[in-house]
């Protein structure tokens, strides 16, 4: 049995480099494509490339041109400036997401507190007035507008 699986082997060895012949695609005159390795009387049609497979063990494959690997560097170059973006990205949203919060906070404190401490208009610190709270309000909403886009 063994000597047949050798036998079989070998031969097989020796007939695959014929087994890339050519073919040719055939369309007769009703319409039908047949493929075939001879041309035939009355048939439309050309030489058709068929590529082999390429073994799985990668025996055989031709080493990458140069315009493979300049096109991989650029697609790894690629790759490397995307993720430095997104997450230079990632870190500026973060930030404005931190104060964000912060100045929601900031606003809620001032709008609940029941005495507020700051500088007024005339640059005095001490307790605010209604007004000047307003005014501090207005601004912490325009702040947070801007922020929290």
């Amino acid at each position: 049995m063994r000597a047949v699986a050798i036998l079989l082997g070998s031969v097989l060895v020796v007939y695959v480099p014929w087994a890339g012949a050519q073919m040719i695609k055939c369309v007769d005159a009703r319409g039908v494509t047949h493929y075939t390795d001879k041309p035939q009387p009355g048939c439309r049609g050309g030489a058709v490339n068929i590529k082999p497979i390429p073994s799985l063990s990668g025996a055989g494959k031709a080493p990458a041109a140069k315009d493979d690997q300049a096109t991989e560097q650029a697609f790894r170059r690629r790759q490397i400036e995307r993720s430095t973006r997104d997450e230079k990205d990632a870190k500026e949203r973060l930030a404005r997401e931190k104060q964000c919060e912060r100045l929601k906070l900031d606003r809620a404190l001032l709008e609940r507190a029941s005495r507020v401490y700051g500088t007024d208009a005339q640059g005095k610190y001490g307790p605010l007035d209604d007004a000047a709270r307003v005014t501090r309000l207005a601004q912490y909403d325009d702040q947070i507008a801007q922020a929290c886009r």
